[in-house]
C-alpha cells in the first residue's frame, strides 16, 4: 500500500468516529443597527459538518478578571482534512452530539492552528471559557 493510499484509508476511519456536528463562524467586522443604534460584531459562517470532541488534559486554568474567576479548559477539535481553512478565534459551536447530549450547544475559541503532511484528520486546539 502506497503512503498515499494510506492515509486516504485513515482520513476515512478518523471520518467515521465524528459523530458529532458543529458549526464554524469567523468574526468580522462591527455592525451598527440603523434603528437602535447597538453595535454588535458580524459573523460568517465557515463550516457546518462532522466533528469531534476530546479534552485532552483534565486540568483547568482559572484565570480572574474584574474580580470574577473563570475556568478555561483545553480541548482537541477534530474536523476532516477537507474542511476551513480555519484561523485563530473561530468560534464552533456544537449542534449535534451522537453520544453525549451535554455537548450540544457548547462554544469554543480556536486557540492553535494544526497543519501536517499526511493528516487524517485536522487536530485544532479550542478553548471553553466557563464563567
Amino acid at each position: 500500500m502506497s503512503a498515499a493510499a494510506a492515509v486516504e484509508a485513515g482520513r476515512r476511519e478518523a471520518e467515521s468516529l465524528m459523530l458529532d456536528a458543529c458549526e464554524v463562524h469567523r468574526p468580522g467586522p462591527q455592525v451598527t443597527d440603523y434603528f437602535t443604534g447597538q453595535v454588535t460584531t458580524s459573523t460568517v459562517l465557515v463550516y457546518a459538518g462532522p466533528c469531534k470532541l476530546q479534552q485532552t488534559i483534565s486540568q483547568a486554568s482559572n484565570p480572574s478578571s474584574g474580580g470574577h474567576a473563570y475556568t478555561v479548559q483545553d480541548v482537541r477539535w477534530d474536523t476532516p482534512v477537507a474542511a476551513g481553512p480555519f484561523l485563530v478565534d473561530d468560534v464552533v459551536t456544537v449542534t449535534a452530539a451522537a453520544l453525549d447530549g451535554q455537548l450540544v450547544g457548547r462554544v469554543y475559541r480556536v486557540s492553535e492552528l494544526f497543519h501536517k503532511s499526511g493528516a487524517t484528520a485536522q487536530r485544532v486546539r479550542v478553548t471553553e471559557v466557563v464563567a
